[in-house]
């Protein structure tokens, strides 16, 4: 009795099977696995298809001091600004690295607040009650002096992790004021408190990235950007390709803008997204894109003419004494 009642559940659900089994075949030929959905991403990284333009580096020569932050945990290496720093000895500048063991007051405005200070009281106070002695051995030793830094003539910062302090704003701040040039990069794909800085200054990098799905260099986030306003980083630029950049917010700065097929990813108000941003004073200028700067990607459009402007940028113009 048993046996048969095994028999026919063993046939009911063979039956049950055979139905399951013939319907997906009937209706089905094969199985079938959804393509992944195409969405803007840094996956994807390819050497440039956009032509290598020839390019000859004619430049003024002079000389400087040009400061790049490795203080803030920067996040880059050295040898991605082997060609801004190739442009820049080029030129005669002095190029240095802050470290987090150096005195960046020191290091942009020559001598520490207080010092100034006591160098301007004894200017305005030349007398003094107790004058040394000219007879003293070491009195016009200059050798035994202390020896005050270099002011810088640029800062260059790329990437800091690590957000500003006040005090270190203030600092910039005055460098800026008395004519030292401030240049920030950041770029979409790497961590960045910049704007911990770049805001003292009316400059926020949003937190985005530009990508045109028709118009591209081998990927929708390798952009072109082919409308400039005059300045001096846009000198005789007709068309640039920037590798994952961003869109920078700025009051009546933004000197580089996209097409109207580049679109971000965040921003969907605003039209005239641009990735570059020159203040009016001319003192600091910002770009949302590292990659540009690194080789294969410099060679591509007129990349290396802005790379070239951004040197001669950085160069002090006083100190400019011969050309080539």
């Amino acid at each position: 009795m048993k046996k048969s009642i095994i028999i026919r559940i063993a046939i009911v659900v063979a039956l049950i099977l055979v139905i399951v089994l013939g319907r997906m075949l009937f209706f089905y030929s094969g199985s079938y696995t959804p393509s992944p959905g195409e969405e803007p991403g840094y996956e994807f990284t390819a050497a440039p298809a956009a032509p290598v333009t020839d390019f000859t580096d004619v430049y003024e020569k002079g000389e400087g001091v040009v400061l790049i932050d490795t203080a803030h945990e920067n996040d880059f290496t050295r040898e991605e600004l082997d060609v801004l720093i190739l442009r820049l000895v080029s030129r005669g500048l002095t190029v240095k690295f802050l470290t987090p063991q150096d005195d960046l007051e020191k290091e942009l405005l020559g001598v520490a607040e207080e010092e100034q200070e006591e160098e301007k009281r004894k200017a305005e106070s030349p007398e003094e009650e107790n004058p040394p002695e000219t007879n003293s051995p070491n009195s016009n030793n200059d050798n035994n002096k202390e020896k005050k830094p270099a002011r810088a003539d640029a800062f260059v910062i790329v990437s800091p992790r690590d957000e500003f302090s006040n005090e270190e704003i203030k600092f910039t701040d005055n460098f800026t004021s008395q004519g030292g040039k401030l240049l920030l990069i950041a770029d979409p794909t790497r961590d960045s408190d910049i704007n911990s800085l770049s805001l003292k200054f009316g400059i926020i990098f949003e937190p985005d990235y530009l990508y045109n799905m028709k118009e591209h260099d081998l990927n929708y986030r390798n952009i072109f950007v082919s409308e400039f306003a005059d300045s001096v980083i846009t000198k005789n630029l007709k068309k640039i390709a920037l590798y994952t950049a961003g869109s920078i917010s700025s009051a009546n700065s933004s000197i580089a803008f996209v097409s109207e097929g580049t679109l971000s990813n965040v921003i969907e108000t605003r039209k005239r997204l641009s990735p570059i941003a020159l203040t009016q004073e001319g003192e600091v200028l910002a770009v949302y894109d590292l990659t540009f700067l690194t080789e294969p990607y410099n060679g591509s459009f007129d990349n290396n003419r802005l790379i070239a402007n951004i040197a001669d940028w950085l160069m002090p113009p006083a100190k400019k004494t011969l050309s080539k």
